[in-house]
């Protein structure tokens, strides 16, 4: 029996099977990966409706070291990931295997715990797109295992959170500082990114711009100045 609730401020809603999946806090989730095992459509399913449903901004993931290392994730539902709408956040700890490290390249931004491994696939296209051939040369002389100090230096995480408790705290306080943040000029943020990417260089600027121009018409930029003007925190509609 599928039992699914909306819930928020710290309560948690389920996946079928009863098992806890995602926990929701004022603005973002969190999502615990080692929890499905391994079947990306359950983990599709949670966060569309966390989507759908508004009732987050920002997803955090975790749990990729639990991810079971023989399961497969194709190209397509990497994509389906990079493409998600809502800015994601990857939580590393443990020993990552290469399909739980594909999970979590595919995130927007990565962070990890200072005892955290991974292990990457040297063919796989996102490593090469987030390091460029030199880095990827790089990850291919350790026969594919990064740890934390190594991926903060590649790039491959922003953070690395030390002490017990510490990469939960840290991943927290990232999602609150994005959920903050106007919904809509979040997404066309991530969407002009990762369009972009795919784009020669003057033609992303252009797609910016673009983006910047839909940006001003939107009562959340309204909203962005009138708080600015009058010194308070802006009260974001998604509008």
């Amino acid at each position: 029996m599928d039992v699914r609730g909306v819930t928020r401020n710290g309560r948690t809603f389920y996946a079928s099977g009863m098992k806890r999946v995602a926990t929701l806090h004022d603005g973002w989730a969190r999502i615990d990966c080692g929890a499905l095992d391994g079947a990306f459509e359950r983990l599709r399913e949670e966060m569309g409706s966390i989507e759908e449903e508004g009732m987050a901004r920002v997803v955090v993931l975790r749990g990729f070291d639990a991810w079971p290392a023989d399961s497969l994730v194709d190209a397509e539902e990497l994509r389906w990931l990079q493409r998600y709408p809502l800015p994601t956040i990857g939580a590393l700890e443990g020993e990552v295997a290469p399909a739980g490290c594909e999970l979590a390249l595919a995130c927007d931004i990565r962070v990890g715990e200072a005892a955290m491994s991974m292990r990457a696939r040297v063919t796989s296209k996102r490593l090469l797109s987030l390091l460029g051939q030199d880095g990827a040369v790089d990850v291919l002389r350790l026969r594919g295992k990064v740890d934390a100090a190594t991926a903060l230096h590649l790039g491959l995480v922003t953070e690395v959170a030390e002490g017990p408790g510490a990469l939960e705290r840290a991943a927290g306080r990232l999602a609150e500082v994005i959920a903050s943040r106007g919904p809509i000029a979040t997404r066309l943020g991530k969407e002009a990114i990762w369009r972009g990417l795919a784009m020669p260089v003057e033609q992303a600027l252009r797609f910016e711009t673009d983006l910047t121009l839909l940006l001003q018409t939107t009562k959340d930029r309204a909203e962005g100045v009138r708080a600015f003007l009058e010194k308070r925190q802006a009260r974001f509609s998604g509008e």
